[in-house]
């Protein structure tokens, strides 16, 4: 799996797994790409994530990872019945 973010300062990632991911994996990944994302951008409070609809994403523990992160800011697959 590949994942990557574009955002207005450049493109954070790849972050590269070999293994299946499952939601566990999957918010490692997150909790890399919010603590890069808040070094290098300063309007971290205007950013909104975007992702696929994949289980792994849907999680509930996923959900509460990104409404800390995001609060309202999400566009996501089940996230606006989540919340």
């Amino acid at each position: 799996m590949v994942w990557a973010a574009i955002s207005s300062k450049g493109i954070i990632g790849p972050f590269f797994r070999e293994q299946t991911i499952i939601a566990a994996r999957y918010l490692e990944i997150m909790d890399e790409f919010v603590a890069i994302h808040y070094a290098v951008d300063d309007h971290w409070k205007a950013s909104w994530l975007m992702q696929d609809g994949a289980r792994p994403h849907r999680t509930p523990a996923v959900f509460d990872f990104m409404s800390e992160h995001f609060n309202d800011r999400v566009i996501t697959l089940d996230y606006d019945k989540h919340t």
